[in-house]
């Protein structure tokens, strides 16, 4: 019997901003044997939660469970059980931060960081063979922006309204300014999103910092004196005087600072102007490879250092594009408005498929996007049975998908359940509904599925340590897409929106490993042996790092390096796809030899994990075992 314990960690800006932990570190300790465990089990996180010393940390070290790191939405997942020696009793949570999320590289150099939230006693369910238990937390502003400080990671949350009737107002550029008696500063940008919120993330130097530094630098105590100045497209809606910084609540401001601010420049209600916006979090403007863009102009998104892909392998199951279409047409507010997506595959200007290189040459045409998931791309409101106020979500999914790729939302039939053991239906109109800023999930599996996989089937554990060759290996493959609205009655474009470049990846990783010692009998126990001969092979176009280890019940006895690794970097290593270590030789000495002498008896796991470069994915791990007698 298991115990799988999963949830979402989360940092608290301000009331109205959070934000994802991504790739932090989440620790399960047992309790020390005179610990109060009850007591400390009901105590609110929000009064328990503590930085730890460095001392703190070493002195619980033996009682360490298990630890995992977060994925890009902040959610972890434990498998616990008897590896563990665990039965389900409660257990302190600790999350160690190497850094922040969002850091800028330019933050000041710091140390790593771990903090207690509480002491869980999970309610664990039982199923399928295992105990479930599910616990998300969100750590308090006031911790989690101090903690934000000492990593110099400051950052600027904000909402861009309609000073009239609150409407968000979506693609305007925010510029954050901190006002300085020698000069003002840039802390930095950002465009508002679908729901008009935005972030600026910057760091002390970013303030601090003087023509005459290092000899002279201001505000050594303290925040920035912020201020702010808006455009939307070529006009400027939002244009703060300097002094506003020197202001009661934007001076001096504090590693995390939230704003709302709101102009009454813009006359055309968001609504009435359909705009593709973004790929998940990332904006498509401007286009790839431009100055500022957040893809290259190979398609890589979230700039060099992560060049993420996009795939289907996420919690959503395909690729969200965000923006909005509006109902009606504002020219001529009877007719429906309709939108679409095209795609188009680049392709080599030599050997095709090649997998040493990314296709040059742009697509010739482009074809409508047709698969899609289940997408929820707003709310109807209507009156329920009992006469109150309701809501419910609108979803389309393929059979709203025309043979064109034309996707209708006014007048769709929603059935609503009436709260009483009836539905009804309800069609959507502009007097109802309220949208999101997805306009469809894609499914990119259908799309990269034009092509076979190049290894059906992956790599056999009896071929670990053997390199693919380029037949073997999947290539890069890049796209672009196109966002279309037209007038459903006339026909008549409306609005065209295009990337240029995005890089789509659901190929499998290919992946196999082994021992020398075990290679002709999975079951012979590596005795006295000096050695254990490691076969590896990892093999993926978007590998972000992969490595090898070797444990026992007592934790890592051989970590990586000095055992097989890897990761990517942006520049030489572009086209990093992992490594192998092989083949197996009739000598049974191939591969990766590990000095396991001085080993004591005992089982032993080697274990291959990775994670590739997909965003919202986490990463997987293949394991063998062996005996040391």
């Amino acid at each position: 019997m298991g115990f799988i314990f999963k949830g979402r960690l989360e940092g608290g800006l301000c009331s109205e901003c959070c934000e994802s932990l991504s790739d932090v570190t989440v620790r399960l300790y047992r309790h020390a044997q005179d610990a109060n465990v009850t007591a400390l089990a009901v105590a609110s996180p929000n009064d328990t939660i503590s930085l730890l010393t460095d001392e703190q940390v070493r002195a619980k070290a033996n009682l360490l469970i298990a630890e995992v790191q977060t994925g890009a939405d902040g959610s972890f997942s434990f498998d616990l059980g008897a590896g563990q020696s665990y039965g389900g009793e409660a257990f302190e949570v600790d999350v160690y931060c190497g850094t922040v999320p969002h850091r800028k590289s330019n933050a000041r150099a710091t140390t790593a960081r771990q903090f207690s939230i509480t002491t869980l006693q999970p309610s664990w369910k039982g199923g399928d063979g295992n105990f479930v238990a599910i616990w998300s937390y969100c750590v308090p502003s006031r911790f989690w922006c101090w903690l934000r400080g000492l990593f110099d990671a400051w950052v600027i949350c904000g909402r861009l309204t309609t000073c009239q009737d609150g409407t968000p107002i979506v693609g305007a550029v925010v510029n954050a300014i901190d006002v300085d008696w020698i000069q003002d500063d840039p802390l930095g940008s950002a465009t508002t999103d679908g729901a008009g919120k935005f972030r600026i993330d910057y760091t002390s130097a970013d303030f601090k910092v003087t023509p005459f530094s290092p000899f002279i630098n201001l505000e050594s105590v303290g925040g920035p004196d912020v201020y702010f100045k808006v455009t939307l497209a070529a006009d400027t809606i939002i244009d703060e005087p300097p002094s506003t910084g020197r202001t009661p609540g934007r001076e001096n401001v504090g590693p995390c600072f939230c704003v709302a601010l709101c102009t009454d420049k813009v006359q055309t209600h968001p609504e009435t102007v359909p705009h593709w916006q973004q790929v998940w979090g990332f904006d498509i403007h401007p286009d790839a490879g431009l100055p500022g863009s957040q893809f290259s102009v190979e398609g890589y998104a979230g700039g060099a250092s992560n060049s993420f892909v996009f795939g289907d392998g996420n919690y959503l199951g395909g690729v969200q594009l965000n923006g909005n279409c509006p109902l009606t047409n504002v020219a001529a507010p009877s007719d429906s408005l309709e939108y679409r997506f095209l795609v188009g595959e680049w392709k080599w200007s030599g050997t095709p498929d090649d997998p040493t290189t990314i296709p040059s040459v742009a697509p010739a045409s482009l074809a409508p996007v047709l698969q899609i998931r289940s997408t929820t791309v707003g709310y109807v409101s209507y009156i329920d049975g009992h006469g109150t106020y309701s809501w419910a979500d609108v979803n389309i999914d393929n059979s709203d998908v025309q043979a064109d790729g034309w996707v209708r939302v006014n007048g769709k039939s929603v059935t609503v359940d009436m709260h009483d053991g009836t539905t009804s239906v309800v069609a959507v109109n502009g007097g109802n509904f309220l949208r999101t800023n997805a306009l469809m999930i894609m499914n990119s599996s259908a799309i990269t599925g034009a092509h076979a996989p190049k290894l059906p089937g992956g790599l056999a554990q009896n071929a670990a340590g053997s390199s693919l060759t380029n037949a073997q290996k999947e290539p890069i493959r890049r796209y672009s897409l196109q966002f279309e609205v037209r007038d459903a009655t006339t026909l008549a474009t409306i609005y065209t929106d295009a990337l240029s470049s995005i890089i789509l990846d659901n190929s499998n990783v290919v992946a196999a490993l082994d021992l020398e010692e075990l290679f002709l009998n999975l079951c012979n126990p590596l005795g006295g042996a000096a050695k254990a001969h490691i076969l590896y092979t990892v093999d993926h176009p978007h590998v972000n790092n992969f490595n090898v280890q070797i444990s026992n019940n007592g934790g890592i006895v051989h970590p990586a390096p000095p055992l097989p690794n890897g990761s990517f970097l942006p520049g030489p290593n572009f086209f990093f796809r992992g490594s192998a270590g092989g083949p197996h030789n009739s000598t049974n000495t191939g591969g990766f030899a590990v000095d396991i002498s001085a080993d004591p008896a005992c089982a032993y796991r080697v274990r291959l994990s990775w994670v590739t470069r997909e965003y919202l994915t986490s990463g997987n791990w293949i394991d063998i075992l062996y005996c040391k007698s």
